[in-house]
């Protein structure tokens, strides 16, 4: 019997997904994004529990990739601006089946 393991399909695809989005934060705050946009402020007290530092590095790499968008506006002190991108849109439907996943399975 063939896996998705033995024939290198986790090795690509999956993986790669895993590895953008399966970090401890990354799926809090690209739910979060979902709903709506925040400020940086706003996003770190929506998602709950993570520092500055983490929220930071995670925010980077997930504007990196391309998930997030990240808006400047030039005032005193800036405001900042944070909000999902068409591509990280596209995730909508791995949550749904994770919510799924999870209805079924008592969570």
């Amino acid at each position: 019997m063939t896996s998705a393991f033995s024939d290198g399909f986790c090795d690509s695809s999956v993986r790669a997904t895993i590895d953008l989005i399966g970090g401890k934060w990354s799926m809090a705050i690209l739910w979060q994004l979902l709903q709506e946009e925040c400020r940086y402020a706003e996003l770190q007290r929506r998602v709950g529990g993570i520092s500055q530092k983490v929220l930071s590095a995670e925010l980077r790499t997930l504007v990196g990739a391309g998930l997030v968008e990240r808006e400047v506006v030039p005032t005193v002190p800036p405001q900042v601006t944070y909000r999902i991108t068409e591509e990280g849109r596209s995730l909508e439907d791995v949550f749904a089946a994770l919510h799924r996943w999870g209805l079924q399975h008592g969570g």
